[in-house]
């Protein structure tokens, strides 16, 4: 067995700290940070900030004990989207509020960048986050979708329009006073569309916020399972992304279907 966990490389001593009084023994290798071997389990903490206990012993005791009390970031918002550049399925935009109440729990569960994640792995970290109930999702279908973009013209309006939405519903039942959006443009539009007053961090490479992380798992899960019923209806699968095999599989959609059934199933302004 194994269990992944992603933290800031700044936590590497208090880990080692954690690891040694609970007997592990520390592992010479130049490649990573930390190695410790304990009774049957494997501590490993790499460059990249992962974490990774592997073996036969209580792993579900370790990662409650180190990851509890650590000096993290709690109660606030994070923010991020799945979907604005795949040809098919809708775009799914997230929201998650990190109250201290659930901070431990949500670090047990190794949310991490969504894009690390296999879709069992999205499944199951995201049917244990939404127990929390903390979370707000807007899902634009291709329909809503298209409407919307013949409206605005431009989809970072849209992903400022839809990043507002969650995190107004959010601040409404948590009343925090800060969100970090995962950047998706130079000078977004969020200001425009957001009715509450709170601080607005956006940064590039925002899942290393466990908040971000977990609406990152959460729009990337909702995304996909989409994409899969939406490949129901259209009889074929349907791709993630926008390359070659996407846009193939459009042309062969546009040949047997009206526009309006297309509509439902693709973002209709991609170049194909």
């Amino acid at each position: 067995m194994n269990k992944v966990l992603k933290f800031p490389k700044e936590f590497a001593s208090l880990f080692e700290e954690k690891l040694e009084s609970l007997g592990f023994q520390k592992e010479e290798n130049p490649n990573v940070i930390f190695s410790y071997k304990g009774d049957n389990v494997k501590a490993v903490f790499y460059p990249t900030g992962t974490l990774l206990l592997q073996g036969k012993g209580d792993l579900e005791r370790i990662v409650k004990i180190l990851t509890s009390n650590l000096p993290i970031e709690k109660n606030y918002i994070g923010t991020d989207e799945a979907g604005k550049g795949d040809l098919f399925g809708p775009l799914v935009v997230c929201g998650f509020a990190l109250t201290e109440d659930i901070t431990d729990k949500v670090l047990q569960l190794g949310v991490r960048d969504s894009k690390t994640l296999t879709y069992e792995g999205l499944k199951i970290i995201s049917e244990e986050l939404l127990k929390l109930n903390r979370h707000k999702c807007l899902l634009l279908m291709p329909e809503t979708y298209n409407k919307l973009y013949k409206a605005f013209q431009n989809l970072n309006k849209i992903l400022s329009f839809a990043h507002a939405n969650v995190i107004d519903a959010l601040f409404m039942e948590h009343a925090l006073n800060k969100a970090v959006v995962d950047k998706f443009m130079k000078g977004s539009y969020i200001d425009c569309y957001i009715n509450t007053k709170i601080q607005i961090i956006e940064e590039t490479k925002a899942e290393r916020y466990p908040a971000v992380a977990a609406a990152s798992i959460l729009a990337r899960y909702f995304y996909l399972k989409k994409l899969e019923e939406l490949s129901k209806i259209a009889g074929i699968k349907l791709v993630a992304g926008s390359g070659i095999e996407a846009k193939k599989i459009f042309q062969e959609l546009k040949s047997k279907f009206e526009f309006k059934v297309l509509s439902k199933l693709a973002k209709l302004h991609f170049k194909v």
